[in-house]
Formats: C-alpha cells, structure tokens, sequence
C-alpha cells in the first residue's frame, strides 16, 4: 500500500506519545514567531523592490529625457550651422 494509508492507520494516542502537550504549544508558539519573521521579510522585500523600481523608472526617463534634448539641440544646432555658413560666403560679383 502507499504511505498514505500508513498514515490514516495512525491513531491519536500514538501521535499524542510523540509530543508532550506543552511541547505542542511551543511549536505554536514558534510557528507564529516564525510567521511573523517571515511577514516582516517579504514586507521589506517588497518596499525595497518598488523603491528599487522607482528608481530605475527615474533613471529610465531621465535618460530619455536626457537623449532626446541632446537630439534637438544636435538638430537645432545643424540648423544653425547652415544659416552661418550660408551668410559667411563669399560672393564673387567682380
């Protein structure tokens, strides 16, 4: 048979046998601690992950906000070039 049927063969008496009762309220004890401890650390892991996502979403769009003026000034300043360039040429009217 499988472990299963073992196990539904158990009777409370002899689960009673392995743990006294004030070991029984320990575990609880314990096992509410051990809660606790694991609440408080995937709470901070989530504050530090969004905290940590903010930050890369501000890095992300400074960035491209950063690029994109670069851009413009890189176009606008082309622009600019040509205007001077066109106005500093000789003329050869002689």
């Amino acid at each position: 048979m499988s472990d299963t049927a073992s196990h539904a063969a158990a009777t409370p008496e002899h689960a009673a046998e392995l743990f006294s009762p004030g070991e029984i309220k320990q575990f609880g004890v314990d096992d509410v601690t051990a809660g606790g401890a694991i609440g408080k650390m995937l709470s901070a892991l989530f504050l530090y992950t969004v905290f940590a996502m903010g930050i890369a979403g501000w890095w992300t769009y400074s960035s491209i906000a950063v690029d994109k003026a670069a851009a413009e000034n890189e176009q606008s300043g082309q622009g600019d070039v040509e205007d001077h360039h066109q106005g500093a040429k000789p003329s050869n009217d002689n």
